[in-house]
């Protein structure tokens, strides 16, 4: 990978890293989990209602996303090329993109919302 296409993926990463820590993130992504875990226990069967809410979960996080990338310009070739990047491997970077990974395994979904 070229010096430049480097750079481009680190300010990708630390854009999208500075967007998951900030407020018009987190703060729809807090209510919607305080919302809705209550329904989550710890019981190795999966009811129904959390496949619908984890559905919810993807279209916020969609949604969330979509326009912050919209906003600064990101495509979603570049966003894929960074989440893959081993800058987005790091131990932080996997505990910033812990919610970003919930959306598409119900299992990490499942373990945030219990």
């Amino acid at each position: 990978m070229a010096a430049e296409e480097e750079d481009e993926v680190e300010w990708v990463v630390e854009s999208i890293a500075g967007f998951l820590r900030g407020p018009d993130w987190s703060i729809p992504i807090l209510d919607f989990v305080e919302q809705k875990c209550e329904v989550f226990d710890d019981e190795e069967e999966n009811k129904l209602t959390y496949t619908e809410i984890h559905q919810e979960y993807k279209e916020l996080v969609e949604k969330l996303l979509e326009g912050y990338l919209k906003e600064i310009g990101i495509n979603e070739d570049q966003f894929q090329e960074a989440c893959t990047s081993p800058l987005a491997k790091t131990h932080t970077s996997q505990a910033i993109l812990q919610p970003v990974l919930a959306a598409e395994d119900f299992t990490i979904f499942k373990a945030m919302m219990v």
